[in-house]
């Protein structure tokens, strides 16, 4: 099963990343991808593209960001691939752990058709 990990930070409250928190979390990206759980991810760094496309009513809109509105933005992403619903949700609660304050929105990602 593939799952995609949408990680979500408040980065004006955020909790201070210290070196041993780096090499924590490398250690686990470094494990989760010797495993084959980890087959992508990503981070959001300040300053990055920031915009939103809508298509409603057969209109499309696009919104510019940066969204100050917004209190929680994306942090990053993680794209997964494990046995079952559970092995996911170990994953993300290490990778939580390592991280901080966050949340993450995980969701599954059925096979691309054909």
């Amino acid at each position: 099963m593939k799952f995609l990990s949408i990680t979500t930070m408040d980065f004006s409250n955020m909790e201070p990343f210290t070196d041993e928190n780096m090499q924590r979390m490398m250690a686990l990206i470094a494990e989760m991808r010797a495993k084959g759980v980890l087959l992508d991810t990503g981070g959001r760094n300040p300053g990055m593209e920031e915009f939103t496309v809508v298509r409603k009513d057969g209109r499309k809109f696009l919104t510019d960001g940066p969204f100050t509105e917004s209190k929680e933005l994306i942090g990053g992403f993680a794209l997964l691939e494990v046995k079952d619903r559970d092995e996911a949700i170990e994953w993300t609660n290490r990778f939580l752990d390592i991280a901080g304050n966050a949340t993450a929105i995980v969701h599954e990602v059925s096979p691309t058709p054909g």
